[in-house]
């Protein structure tokens, strides 16, 4: 019943707003010759045939009649720049613009939505936050940035924290579903979310914004960008801080305030030095205090709260990168390393804990443009990570090294079908060996305006420091394996004004990690005695209604089973769906969005005990350009004030209010 209110609440919110006043009517656009496409195609022997893409559910732009992501271009699936409508396998890209538009601060809110994908978070803002992919671990999707690995070697299985990834210089955020361990090696079960960063370009522009809202929030943030033939640069910090609310639910005795501040530096320079010769240096120092609550060590119970506990955590994370071009441009070269340092500190008042973890990596690929219609990719990378926990009790220092290599293969057969073929060698000087192999297709029937893909692959999971080097760890750990593969099809209507996709995913995981406990005097050990599996239904939409009002929406059926226990994985809901109504007025100056998310019970133990009840959450977000460099934003979180839980006792926000204003030059 909520959920009709809301969309009836919206529509008459996104509908009945009266026409643009003919001052704040925008200056007409002038006209585009419509053969300046056709000439750009026939030039660029690597192009597709018109295709759409679905995009972000919660895509704030028109996605509709011709407005769309289909010929974007996009990197993550090949490691090589493509139009998106080449890409075989499930693929959901979120732009700069429809971050603006949604108002969010921080990475995860903005995942929110995305088909196959749950985001958790353990109470207010600075919480633990972790992200699954298609029924895999939250440790199974590997986090990049511009290329740079995120996920923290310290942390318990090698898994990415959500809490402190702010949307600061973002250019726009890809999503690639299923397994990835040909490209992209370890922790890829479940997928990859590849952060691109802006890149400056043209006369210097600057921004600057001020932020207020519930919870004692507010957040300044400072953006310069600008570039030459010569030089180019971007540049971004934000503070934020927020007295916040108790992380543990006032069900279970949480009444203390849990607040959080958080610092982020972060930039892209790049200059070229000589014709196809480019230098990049992208880098972001993030700095973050967190109160939290007292968490029980087994799932399904709730959290204890603590008034004097707290989590420091800063990190750093820098890639440099060198790209050349020889052969007129048929041969390409990529030589890159990358560096990230985390400090983490447990603040606890009985017992505390210092982590610290880094990693060095190692990159090479070329490409070799062999024809019109045939890319040859192969490449070779070096990882090494290193992590020490310490405490009072005793301290653990470990280190451990991976070196693989890679072929990849795009052809196209006639002009229809477009194929990628790859394969991964991995030796882990701890846990041995891994190969991995990933094969997708695309078909394109422009005439009907379908798209037919589907993929098929695997990927691994070598054994975290924690897991087998740390104290309680199994030095004769083997990576986890996994195989997933999808088919789907999406169907372009109206012209493009309406554009249905369906796809049917499948992902098996073999040799997983987990505790066993042992007879006395013995404790327990970790091995390698897992299986799991995952499957279900993502479903999307994009109606374009008129001019300027757009409707999308998604619908994500996951059935997952824990082999050894003949239950559901924990956190995965079985059903989950998303939708947002937006509506643009005065020619674009201003935007109201109206987005629901909408998830189904879960269970929160591993014996499926414990049980989280579903729940409906309804954000209304909104902007308007005031004058040429005046931007007035905001948005209401959980508007109907909907009472929910997303961890066993932890406290999720009620229905809040944040404003704010931005500068631009």
């Amino acid at each position: 019943m909520r959920a009709f209110f809301a969309l009836a609440a919206g529509a008459a919110i996104l509908l009945g707003l009266p026409p643009a006043p003919s001052w704040a009517q925008a200056p007409t656009a002038p006209a585009i010759d419509e053969n300046i496409e056709d000439d750009l195609l026939e030039n660029d022997a690597l192009t597709l045939p018109p295709q759409t893409v679905v995009g972000d559910p919660f895509g704030a732009g028109e996605v509709g009649a011709d407005n769309t992501l289909r010929n974007e271009p996009v990197t993550t699936p090949t490691r090589t720049e493509n139009p998106a409508g080449r890409v075989g396998g499930s693929l959901t890209v979120i732009t700069a613009e429809q971050i603006e538009a949604g108002g969010q601060n921080n990475v995860a809110d903005v995942l929110r939505g995305v088909p196959g994908l749950d985001v958790v978070r353990t109470g207010p803002s600075g919480g633990l936050t972790s992200v699954f992919l298609r029924g895999a671990n939250s440790q199974d999707t590997r986090v990049l940035l511009d290329g740079i690995p995120l996920n923290d070697p310290s942390s318990a299985a090698r898994g990415f924290d959500f809490a402190n990834l702010t949307v600061d210089n973002i250019e726009r955020i890809e999503i690639l579903r299923g397994p990835q361990g040909p490209l992209y090696g370890s922790n890829t079960a479940g997928g990859v979310i590849n952060i691109v960063t802006r890149r400056g370009e043209g006369p210097m522009s600057a921004r600057v914004s001020l932020q207020g809202g519930a919870f004692g929030s507010q957040r300044e943030a400072v953006h310069v960008s600008g570039g030459s033939d010569l030089l180019n640069y971007s540049l971004s910090g934000s503070y934020f801080q927020q007295d916040g609310f108790s992380a543990a639910s006032p069900r279970v005795g949480g009444i203390e305030a849990d607040g959080n501040q958080l610092g982020v530096i972060s930039g892209r320079l790049g200059t070229t030095i000589a014709d196809r010769i480019e230098i990049d240096y992208i880098f972001r120092w993030t700095d973050a205090r967190a109160d939290i609550d007292d968490a029980s060590f087994s799932l399904g119970s709730p959290p204890i709260d603590d008034p004097l506990r707290f989590n420091l955590t800063e990190s750093f994370y820098n890639r440099i990168q060198l790209k050349t071009a020889s052969a007129d441009g048929m041969l390409e070269h990529l030589v890159a390393f990358n560096y990230t340092d985390y400090k983490r500190s447990d603040r606890d008042d009985f017992f505390p804990l210092d982590f610290k973890g880094s990693t060095r990596f190692f990159e090479y690929q070329s490409n070799l443009y062999v024809t019109q219609t045939n890319i040859l990719s192969a490449g070779a990378d070096y990882y090494d990570e290193s992590a020490a926990s310490l405490s009072a009790f005793g301290n653990s220092f470990a280190s451990q090294t991976r070196a693989g290599v890679f072929v990849q293969d795009q052809f196209q057969i006639g002009e229809r079908l477009f194929n990628t073929f790859g394969a991964r060698w991995d030796d882990n000087n701890i846990a041995g060996p891994a190969k991995t192999y990933r094969a997708t297709s695309a078909y394109v029937l422009d005439e009907t305006g379908t798209t037919i893909r589907g993929s098929i692959g695997t990927s691994f999971r070598a054994p975290a420091l924690a897991e087998n080097l740390f104290a309680f760890g199994n030095p004769n750990l083997r990576p986890e394996t996994s195989k997933g593969w999808d088919i789907g099809a999406e169907q372009r209507l109206l012209d493009g004004a309406v554009v249905l996709g369906a796809t049917y995913f499948r992902n098996d995981f073999n040799n997983l990690i987990l505790f066993i406990p042992l007879p006395p005097p013995v404790f327990g050990e970790l091995q390698n005695v897992g299986v799991a599996r995952a499957h279900g239904v993502e479903l999307q939409g994009v109606v374009q209604i008129s001019d300027g009002l757009t409707l999308t929406a998604s619908y994500t059926r996951t059935d997952t089973l824990n082999i050894d226990r003949n239950a559901p994985l924990v956190r995965r809901p079985a059903n989950k769906g998303s939708m947002r109504l937006t509506r643009t007025f005065y020619d674009g100056l201003a935007s109201l969005s109206l987005k629901g998310v909408f998830v189904g019970s879960q269970s929160d133990t591993l014996d499926n005990s414990v049980r989280l009840s579903s729940y409906n959450v309804f954000y209304l977000s909104g902007q308007c350009q005031l004058t040429e460099s005046l931007r007035l934003f905001g948005r209401i979180d959980n508007i109907f004030d909907e009472d929910y839980e997303v961890v066993t006792g932890y406290t999720t926000p009620q229905s809040s209010a944040y404003a704010g204003l931005e500068w631009r030059r």
